[in-house]
């Protein structure tokens, strides 16, 4: 099992989060957050001013999968975010709660 975390631009969500439905995703856990990398944020008109914010405004994402899930997700988030950073690292367990399952099954 795989955990793999997006951070994706706020605007891009909507998109990415129609194109998992499309390939069969259907856990995601989605997160705002603020951060910034290599590349300054575009800047924000505000009335007559312009101004750039330290930060930007992006979302992270988390979804659980199994190991041969990997490479659709991954490929889908790439295609359709074009932009962010994505952490793939491995899982050694999942409990779900509510169904008294753990492993693959949880998932």
């Amino acid at each position: 099992m795989k955990s793999i975390r997006a951070v994706i631009p706020e605007k891009k969500l909507g998109d990415v989060n129609a194109a998992l439905h499309e390939i069969g995703v259907s856990g995601l856990t989605v997160y705002e957050s603020k951060g910034r990398g290599k590349h300054l944020p575009q800047p924000n008109r505000m009335g007559h001013w312009f101004y750039f914010s330290e930060f930007g405004d992006n979302n992270s994402l988390l979804i659980l999968s199994k190991d041969d899930e990997v490479a659709k997700i991954v490929d889908t988030i790439k295609k359709t975010a074009e932009i962010g950073k994505i952490f793939v690292s491995n899982i050694e367990e999942v409990y779900d709660i509510q169904k008294n399952t753990t492993g693959e099954a949880a998932l």
